[in-house]
Order: C-alpha cells, then structure tokens, then sequence
C-alpha cells in the first residue's frame, strides 16, 4: 500500500460563486504544487459537467480515473430539504447518471447550469437510502458551519437525530474550515465515524484547492480502495487529516448576523457591575468588557444559543434588533458531550495547518492574497523546495532561512505551535499574529 494526499471536496464552474477558469488542467497544475495526488471532481452531477468529465476522464486497470498524472474521485454536494449539505462520493459515472434519475423527481435545478450543488426534496435519511443503494458513499458536509450544515444552531445535535435508522450507512463527516478533530471528537455521537478534512474549494487557486486535505493509506487511487479507508477495512484508513487552524477558518467565532461584527471579550481594567454593558465598536468586531471574561463569555453564549442576544452595533447604527449567531467553536460547546476531547482509538493526527499563501501576505504586509508578489514568491518557493506540504512540514528550517529568514521564522513557529490567532467569523477568515 502507498500513501496518497487527497481533497475529496471542490465544486465546478456551474456552482454559484466558483472560478470560470477552474479545469481539469488548472486544478492539475494546482494538485502538483500542493502535494495531491487524489481530487474529487466536484459537482458530477451537473449535465454541462459531467459530458466534461466523461470526455477526459480515464479510468486505468485498478479502476481509478486519472486525467493525465492525477487521480479524480467522482463527486458532488447536495442540498437536502432541511437545507443540510452533504458530501457524495460515485464509483462510476453509471452510478452518478443512475443517480441524477432518482433525484430528477426531487429536484428543480439538478439539470440547471448552476445546479453544480442541486437542492433536493429528500430528508437526509432518505437521501441517504437513495445514493448508498446505486452504490455511492455520503456524509455531512462542513458539518459545523453557521449555514447548511447538520450541526449549525435550532439543527441537529446528533448524527442519530439527522440520519435515524440510516446512520451506519453514513460512513464520513466533512470537518469543515472552522473545525477539527480537538473540536469535532467532544461530541460522543462522532466516536464511529471517519473524519475527512476537504478544501469545499470554488477556485484552483492554491490558497482555495488543497487548503485541507486528508492522508489515505491505500493500495491504488480507485473509489473501492477509498471506500475501503472510509469504512477502515482491509488495513486501509485515513492516516492524517490536514486543515486550516480553526481560527483561520470563516466561522470559528460568534457573530452578528447582520453586519457580520466577530464577537470577542476582553479583560476590563476597571470594575463593571452590570453584564454586557461595556462594550467598543469596530468595523469587525464588538469587544465585550468584563472583569471575568471566560466566564462573561460562557453567559453569553448561553444567551446566544436561545436567541436573546442583539447586535449592539446595528442596534446604535440602524435601530434594528438583529440576532448574534453562533459560531462554530461556541455551537459545539453548547452540543458537546465532553469538556475536552475523546479520541477513539481509530482517530489519525490532525495538523492545524496555514496555506504557504497567508504566511508570505503576512510577512510581506500584503493583504490581497492574488498579489503578484505573493504568488511569484509563492512560486519561487514551490520550484526550489517542492510541494506546499513539504514545505511547512519537512523541509529543514536551515534550508528555508537560505531563501528567507522571516518566512522560515513563521514556519518554524507554526512548526512549534507557537503562532497567535485573531478568529475569524461571520465570512470573514481568521489571521495570523506574529512578531519578527
């Protein structure tokens, strides 16, 4: 068996809001860059898309499909009528047109241009029953996000309560960008399920496609041999998941769900006698006071989780009472079943990962991410040391401070875990804090 790198979660030109130039050829240029080896499609179902994925396709004698030097999974994300996403993976294209058919009943935009993500009129046990009898595999998408996801606040706090009696057909759980194993393995209804961590990437860019991604220990790049690592049979498994610190993700922090401002508390420097009452207005956050923080925090969130908290910033601004929304670290203390993780046995390492991209805008001072600057010294880094991930996790620092010292100054101290975050929220990703 071989260890292969895999993101088995993007989307396609007929999604809302995805790259125009996003190809076979562009994610492959992508895929060589970051290490992977293994992609999923995106959006198969989709007509226009999939006539273009049967075109160029491949499928060699271990039954995988290959476009050039890298493997595709067939795969797509659904809408169900809870408005829950999921992730589906097909064996074949017969499974995904057998599919398509089923669904045609259920769905008004599965044929569309833009019906990339299709929205069906299936509960997500039924959805369930339907895509794993034509054979495919399918789990809960960015399963902790504020939208379209099965745990995000007034949703489900199980697997169980989502799924019903079609649970164990269900065979992986799709972190999401805000989400990781330390914050996924507090909920005792996850302890059976395999952990996937994927880009949901709309773009090839480097800093989109392969931000997360997951190690499989397999003997060739097939759906059955993928399979196989998802179930952990046959001494196949998932032997790493690779994502973005939580932090940096769009919705680790609560949020308000109007103008987006992050909530944050801070320590006060004088005495407040009544709760939330101190509190500063930013343009992207609203910093509570409070002479106790941590626990001012657990109040609040506790008045979040039943919607009787407002905005203070829309409220001065426009006079309108708009609800703050939790985020993804405060839904899953409101849902926990432990205080701090329990790792089953089954459960691979996870590394809190920062795209090679947002390290060199950083220490450049540069905030667009498709700076030519950025991508060019991006490049630079790729020709002379390889892939993304050899980057931040194997090279020898010695090495990298020959190219240059700030850089490697940032990846010993992600290396080392010793990086500050401001969280992100509310659409808004996170960013890194660091002294040179």
């Amino acid at each position: 068996m071989d260890l292969f790198n895999c993101d088995l979660h993007i989307h396609s030109p007929h999604s809302i809001a995805v790259s125009k130039s996003l190809n076979l050829d562009t994610m492959r240029e992508t895929c060589k860059k970051k290490g992977l080896h293994i992609l999923g499609t995106g959006d198969a179902l989709q007509p226009d898309w999939l006539k273009y994925l049967e075109e160029n396709l491949r499928r060699n004698s271990d039954r995988a499909y290959y476009y050039k030097d890298i493997s595709f999974i067939l795969q797509t994300e659904i809408e169900d009528k809870d408005s829950v996403h999921h992730v589906v993976l097909f064996p074949n294209f017969d499974s995904v047109k057998q599919i398509q058919n089923k669904l045609k009943p259920y769905s008004k935009n599965i044929l569309d241009e833009w019906g990339g993500r299709p929205r069906v009129n299936l509960f997500g046990a039924e959805l369930v029953d339907l895509i794993t009898d034509s054979g495919g595999l399918i789990g809960p998408a960015h399963a902790f996000t504020p939208f379209k996801a099965i745990f995000r606040q007034n949703k489900y706090n199980t697997l169980e309560s989502c799924y019903q009696d079609t649970v164990k057909k269900v065979t992986f759980l799709e972190l999401g960008l805000s989400a990781n194993t330390e914050l996924a393995d507090r909920l005792e209804s996850l302890k059976n399920v395999t952990f996937l961590s994927n880009s949901d990437a709309h773009s090839q860019d480097p800093r989109s496609l392969g931000r997360e991604f997951n190690q499989l220990d397999i003997d060739n790049p097939s759906f059955d041999e993928i399979e196989l690592a998802l179930r952990r049979k046959e001494g196949r498994k998932v032997t790493l998941n690779v994502g973005l610190h939580p932090k940096l993700g769009k919705y680790y922090n609560m949020f308000c769900n109007k103008c987006r401002r992050r909530i944050l508390f801070k320590k006060s420097k004088s005495g407040i006698s009544e709760i939330f009452s101190q509190y500063t207005i930013t343009d992207n956050f609203i910093l509570f006071f409070s002479n106790d923080p941590l626990k001012s925090r657990i109040d609040y969130i506790k008045q979040v989780a039943k919607e009787k908290m407002i905005c203070p910033g829309c409220k001065e601004a426009v006079g309108k009472n708009f609800k703050i929304r939790l985020g993804v670290s405060e839904r899953i203390e409101t849902i926990s079943s432990y205080e701090k993780p329990k790792h089953p046995e089954h459960r691979p390492p996870y590394i809190n990962a920062i795209p090679l991209i947002d390290i060199i805008r950083s220490v450049r001072g540069i905030k667009s991410a498709n700076s030519k600057t950025v991508l060019n010294e991006y490049n630079s880094l790729i020709e002379k040391f390889g892939t993304e991930f050899s980057i931040l996790i194997d090279i020898p620092i010695t090495g990298i401070e020959k190219f240059d010292k700030n850089i490697a100054s940032v990846i010993n101290a992600f290396r080392n875990n010793e990086i500050q975050y401001t969280p992100g929220g509310g659409g808004s990703y996170g960013e890194i804090k660091f002294d040179l």
